[in-house]
């Protein structure tokens, strides 16, 4: 390659830096300035030229290679594919690939086993390279978030993805959507690519659905701990209690670190045998309500007779309770089909602009695990016959 050749730095625009520096590079090999066989620069050289980071000219030259204008040759270099020499030859088309990582989450919780059947049998990513890792760090360094992101075409973050991440995947220019949220209460700087359910309005829902059952002491155990999750729990929680003017000391929130069933147990444990015991309980996930109601086996108490109980998710471990668990839905395939889409708004068109998309929650599956408070010495009086199980559309 000419060293004189003159490669001007990148203009502001919408696109991604490592976006414009492709085209730019793609230009100067359509023109024939750079021809065929020819050797580019060192990265360092490059990115001395674009005046950008290493990893931004990386993620450039990486997206050319995809696109079959470069070619890698090992301990050699980076060289203009011999191919396109042939006249009125088209680069063949990219092969691209993406990292799906989970994080703070548990791989055999049934709504993400959905999600992934859904990535992996989506038709916008048939023939692509799909890899699958588990991050394990609360706090990632920076060197495995960069070794996250390298050599794919883009990131599809599940679960709860932490806030340095992001921040370094912004930094970078890294193409990313995110299913769920942080695993924090901060906010993500700037715009991100997400798909959340409106957890807030869930819990609203959820709890309104126990004070209409003239519950008062109703308890919400909410998790993980300190994450973003958590707080809209609590958050929708509350304004349901305000509605029904319940005052302060009425609120009762049992914090838990994870989202399972041996958690659950341990807080109804611990609720059901303190003082102020509660009439009722909304949980945030499935797997904790039911760790709640085995607590409750466990010490004597009938559901729902002596205590109420309402999960989140509608999850196939609340259908073997019995009686089956009063929940609300969630959408994993709809949360998978709307991340690739926006995925793919980033990949293909440099004035995408990015979104949170929020899925309203505006129903409940209501089982047998709720029922119409009574104190303990009258006859229970089931909220509706526990036979079956229906769905209702609230207000």
């Amino acid at each position: 390659m000419n060293r004189e050749l003159r490669l001007t730095p990148p203009e502001s625009t919408e696109s991604p830096l490592y976006m414009q520096i492709a085209d730019a590079l793609r230009n100067l090999i359509e023109n024939r300035t750079l021809r065929p066989g020819d050797q580019i620069p060192p990265t360092r050289e490059l990115r001395d030229r674009f005046d950008v980071s290493t990893i931004t000219v990386e993620a450039g030259l990486k997206l050319l290679v995809e696109q079959n204008y470069l070619v890698r040759r090992p301990r050699r270099g980076t060289f203009i594919n011999p191919a396109l020499a042939l006249p009125g030859t088209p680069p063949p088309a990219p092969k691209r690939s993406f990292r799906i990582v989970f994080g703070g989450i548990d791989l055999n919780d049934r709504y993400w086993y959905v999600v992934l059947n859904a990535l992996e049998s989506s038709a916008k990513l048939a023939g692509a390279d799909k890899l699958f890792c588990r991050l394990r760090a609360v706090e990632p360094d920076p060197a495995l978030i960069d070794s996250l992101a390298e050599d794919c075409t883009g990131l599809i973050l599940c679960g709860y993805t932490p806030q340095n991440m992001i921040d370094r995947l912004c930094e970078n220019n890294v193409p990313f959507v995110m299913i769920g949220g942080l695993n924090s209460r901060a906010a993500a700087k700037g715009e991100v690519d997400a798909v959340v359910h409106d957890d807030i309005h869930r819990a609203f829902l959820s709890t309104r659905h126990l004070l209409d059952l003239d519950h008062r002491r109703i308890c919400c155990v909410a998790g993980p701990a300190g994450s973003r999750l958590a707080e809209d729990i609590a958050t929708g929680y509350r304004a349901a209690l305000r509605e029904y003017n319940q005052p302060k000391d009425s609120e009762s929130i049992f914090p838990v670190a994870k989202h399972t069933i041996e958690a659950g147990f341990d807080a109804g444990l611990r609720l059901l045998t303190g003082p102020g015991r509660p009439t009722a309980v909304f949980a945030c996930d499935d797997r904790l309500a039911v760790g709640v109601a085995k607590a409750a086996f466990h010490l004597g108490f009938r559901i729902p007779e002596d205590l109420s109980l309402v999960g989140c998710g509608n999850q196939e471990v609340g259908k073997i309770l019995a009686p089956e668990l009063t929940t609300t839905p969630s959408y994993p395939e709809r949360s998978a089909e709307i991340a690739i889409e926006k995925l793919f708004g980033q990949l293909d068109n440099p004035k995408h602009r990015k979104s949170r998309t929020v899925l309203q929650i505006e129903e409940m599956v209501i089982g047998g695990s709720t029922r119409i408070w009574r104190p303990l010495s009258e006859p229970a009086v089931p909220f509706f016959p526990v036979e079956g199980k229906r769905r209702i559309a609230l207000p």
